[in-house]
């Protein structure tokens, strides 16, 4: 970046010209007498300004001012009351002529002035009426109160009007203060905070900078490029906190800098303002105030940087003007302002990177606990986060329907915050679940099938030992006649049976997987818990214990009706877990939106029994987002992943049958929720553990 300082002003640049507006007036008394009151002259001081008018004429000469020179005109007249009645049209229009000018009357005369006589004047210009033979001493005396009461009114008014301009513009500051302690979102923030900097002094352009650390607690060293009032298509940049730019220098001293003109600049300086930047955006950078914002520990956060006074903001400047000098200078008064602006837009700024460090935190935690439950579980990785994302673009979908039955429904930005931390948090209380209840892959436990198996090889030894004992006592009684026929037949029966059971323990294997399972098979299962092995120690041992055959006799999935129960406790230990939260108040409705996303309309649902409008907005659109995604993703080992067809199939089943919200699913399948998210997004790298919980 070419940085410069420029010695000299160039030949196309002229020198800036002061704002009429912002000059001070000059007060200047001046007392004006009738032709015919000329011998009052001589008594009046020589300090005071007199003009003797001439016979038959009313106007005075006065002297002209130059255009630079702003004279507020203070005049006493002194005239006879014919000389007010015959001018006193002409005299009312030379008033009005300038608003630079007060005017007050003294009339000569020995009779009563009558008013209306000298109508359109209005009574309050007539000082004071004397008699014709005045003496001159009394005379001065009143012209000299007369002026002395024009410049009281003078000062009175112009104090009023300073008052009512201060009062206003501290009403408009405090009412942008209002705004800007209210506006949440940070870039809003910024374009409000640089808009009503540039109103209020007339800027035609400006910048906002807010520092920035590197490690984020440390004292800053940079400051970066937000926002610029002028239409660039500029990003983001960092200029460090020296004397490099005019920027990085106010940042660094903290004191407010004006510039009447950057093109008058002589080198010597302690900052250097980039000339580039001009070149470059067509632009005539002149006069420039640059005001830091201080937190309330007077620590730096950001710098306003306004360019180019306008005359009138209302009307932009154009190129040439700003080449021809009509920028005007920022004074004293417009530092003021903007200071005060300022230091409200320091605290609106620190205070929404304070709520935004807490909105960042708060979502760390989330995400934090969402992993967490989700490693007790790994193939359900990414379940909650799909969830999240297909139900806030539902969300949105309603919000943006404009007719039918959904028109009166709307969602803010943090209602559909308050919807996706629910939707993240859903299935959290599956951290009361029991973990075995949780991964069960198979509706009988590792150790219980193990325990099966050990006792099958146990009856298939027994059986081979009461034919061994057989052939004994036979070889015992009848010695070795007969005994290869009957070993023979003995051997084939052994066969037979230990088949038979071999048959019991694949049907127990077989009806061990998640499938459905058949009625013939469920019938089977009930045989082979009849069967009884008889111990060494007398005692029968059944083939099947009832636990075991209640495990094995479930229908669908591997859970049975204690365990679908504890996988169903989840909900209300997510109720529990998410009320123990002291929410803010735009969050207040997280525990009973995830509390009901397996509420059903038909009141079927648990763990409340839930029916239509009894169930919040956002638990409906959660309840379809949470079916869709468990029977799309690719990580529910007890049954197939559908395609997003059958998916949706199924659930136009459950919503014909008065499940889910049909005109929500509607809305899901015609704005293309469901092809929002991948069924693999948010899945962990490495998911080895079969998950069969639901």
């Amino acid at each position: 970046m070419n940085v410069r300082n420029n010695h000299e002003m160039p030949s196309d640049i002229e020198p800036l010209k002061e704002d009429p507006g912002e000059t001070e007036i000059t007060l200047q008394s001046i007392c004006i007498l009738e032709a015919s009151l000329a011998r009052f002259a001589s008594a009046l001081p020589d300090s005071l300004e007199s003009h003797v008018l001439p016979e038959n004429d009313y106007l005075p000469q006065l002297k002209e001012h130059s255009g630079e020179t702003r004279i507020m005109e203070l005049v006493s007249f002194l005239v006879t009351r014919d000389f007010l009645e015959r001018f006193r049209l002409d005299l009312w229009n030379w008033i009005k002529d300038s608003p630079l000018r007060e005017v007050r009357f003294i009339v000569l005369s020995d009779t009563d002035l009558d008013l209306k006589a000298v109508q359109p004047l209005p009574e309050e210009l007539i000082h004071l009426v004397l008699p014709e033979e005045v003496s001159p001493s009394i005379l001065v005396d009143v012209v000299r109160n007369a002026l002395y009461q024009l410049e009281l009114r003078y000062e009175r008014l112009s104090l009023q009007s300073r008052l009512a301009l201060s009062t206003q513009e501290m009403r408009r500051i405090i009412r942008v203060g209002q705004a800007m302690s209210t506006e949440r979102d940070f870039d809003r923030l910024i374009d409000l905070i640089l808009q009503q900097a540039r109103e209020l002094v007339g800027a035609d352009a400006g910048s906002i900078y807010v520092t920035e650390s590197p490690r984020g607690n440390e004292k800053p060293q940079y400051i970066r490029f937000k926002k610029s009032a002028l239409e660039l298509n500029a990003n983001e940049f960092l200029l460090p906190i020296d004397t490099s730019s005019i920027a990085g220098y106010v940042a660094l001293r903290g004191e407010p800098l004006i510039i009447d003109d950057v093109y008058a600049l002589s080198g010597d300086e302690p900052y250097r303002f980039n000339f580039e930047f001009d070149r470059l955006h067509n632009y005539y950078t002149r006069s420039m105030l640059v005001i830091p914002m201080k937190n309330h520990s007077g620590e730096v956060i950001g710098v306003i940087q306004l360019i180019n006074k306008r005359t009138n903001f209302n009307k932009a400047l154009k190129l040439d003007e700003m080449r021809s000098g009509h920028v005007r200078p920022f004074t004293q008064k417009c530092n003021e302002m903007v200071s005060a602006l300022a230091g409200q837009a320091a605290v609106s700024i620190q205070n929404n990177k304070l709520l935004q460090n807490i909105h960042n935190l708060f979502e760390g935690f989330v995400k934090a606990s969402v992993t967490a439950i989700e490693q007790r579980d790994p193939t359900t990785s990414g379940h909650s986060f799909r969830v999240a994302e297909y139900t806030t673009h539902l969300a949105m979908a309603l919000d943006r329907s404009r007719d039918g039955i959904f028109a009166p429904l709307s969602f803010s930005p943090e209602q559909i915050r308050e919807i996706r931390y629910a939707s993240l948090l859903h299935d959290f209380g599956k951290v009361g679940v029991r973990e075995q209840v949780l991964v069960k892959a198979k509706k009988l436990y590792e150790h219980q099938l193990e325990l099966i198996q050990w006792r099958f090889r146990y009856i298939k030894k027994a059986l081979e030992k009461e034919y061994l004992d057989k052939k004994l006592s036979f070889l015992k009684d009848s010695g070795h006649t007969g005994f290869d026929y009957y070993e023979k037949y003995l051997d084939l029966e052994l066969r037979d049976r230990v088949r038979e059971v071999e048959h019991m323990m694949q049907t127990i294997e077989a009806s061990n997987e998640p499938s459905v399972l058949e009625s013939a098979t469920f019938a089977q299962l009930e045989q082979i818990a009849q069967n009884r092995i008889r111990l060494e120690s007398g005692k029968e041992v059944p083939f099947l214990k009832q636990n075991e055959l209640v495990s094995l006799q479930v229908r669908r999935g591997t859970l049975d009706q204690t365990e679908r129960l504890e996988i169903e406790s989840h909900v209300t230990h997510t109720y529990r877990f998410l009320i123990q939260i002291p929410w803010t108040s735009d969050l207040r409705n997280v525990p009973d939106i995830a509390h009901g996303h397996h509420e059903k309309i038909d009141g079927s649902g648990y763990p409340l029994r839930l029916r239509g409008e009894e169930i919040l907005p956002q638990s409906k659109m959660m309840t379809i987002a949470d079916i869709y995604d468990a029977l799309t993703a690719p990580d529910r080992p007890y049954k197939r992943s559908l395609s997003a067809e059958q998916a949706l199939d199924i659930l136009k089943i459950e919503a014909r049958e008065k499940r889910v919200d049909e005109k929500m699913l509607d809305i899901f399948i015609e704005a293309g929720i469901y092809k929002t998210v991948e069924p693999q997004s948010f899945q962990a790298e490495t998911q080895n553990v079969i998950r069969v919980t639901g």
